[in-house]
């Protein structure tokens, strides 16, 4: 399958040149090892302090969290990327948030939990479901942040106009969740190669269309590549 995967305007939404990958031609690439004191230099984050993840799975009572800020209840095996999509907007922000994992195979969700994932419960104590209207309200909630919808430089109209296309683009009778979204069919069997192939390539349009890397062209990351990476992240 590895024919069939992305090519030039995918792979730069996906992931950044890598020295340890080798090019097309296996040509021999000279590697400039950081020391581990430059690695973190070069990650901020990882100074910070690490916020409080709950595995409500092995947590069975409903956790005391500690910050009263936003709270992102996400599915607990990373299989969703429904859940992955608001993880995604959280984390380019910059937002403070603390995480609770909900287990969606049936046989570890607590009792206090209900509905699906994601969810967000603000500050306020109110919660909210639909990862996109969830990535929406962060742009209003945080204003100082980077917003997704729209970035500067993008076209707000181009931005919705990728989000639009992304059910449009993969395939209707596949099953649009869990571990291998789209890649399925309802009744269980695979999709069809020609239905994935067929996937990529109208993704690949979009993508030329507004000049890429990003779907709303090469000015910023948006809510559109938001909305589409995880899903392709599947697909690769």
């Amino acid at each position: 399958m590895l024919a069939v995967l992305p090519t030039t305007a995918l792979l730069a939404l996906l992931s950044a040149p890598s020295p340890l990958l080798p090019t097309a031609r296996a040509r021999p690439v000279a590697l400039s090892i950081a020391t581990w004191d430059e690695l973190e230099a070069r990650l901020p984050s990882s100074l910070a302090p690490e916020p409080l993840i709950v595995d409500s799975a092995l947590a069975r009572e409903r956790p005391a969290l500690t910050g009263g800020g936003l709270v992102l209840y996400r599915e607990r095996n990373g299989w969703c990327p429904y859940s992955e999509r608001v993880w995604l907007a959280l984390e380019h922000k910059g937002i403070e948030y603390e995480t609770v994992l909900i287990d969606n195979t049936g046989g570890g969700r607590p009792s206090w939990y209900s509905g699906d994932t994601p969810q967000v419960r603000w500050p306020d104590g109110k919660q909210q479901k639909e990862s996109l209207d969830i990535v929406k309200a962060l742009d209003a909630a945080f204003p100082d942040t980077p917003p997704l919808w729209s970035p500067a430089g993008a076209d707000a109209a181009a931005v919705g106009a990728a989000v639009s296309a992304f059910r449009a683009t993969f395939p209707r009778n596949a099953r649009p969740s869990s571990r291998a979204a789209f890649l399925f069919e309802w009744d269980g069997d695979p999709l069809p190669r020609s239905a994935f192939e067929s996937t990529l390539d109208a993704t690949e349009a979009l993508l030329d269309a507004g000049g890429g890397p990003f779907f709303a062209g090469a000015a910023a990351f948006s809510a559109a590549d938001v909305a589409w990476a995880p899903f392709l992240e599947r697909y690769a």
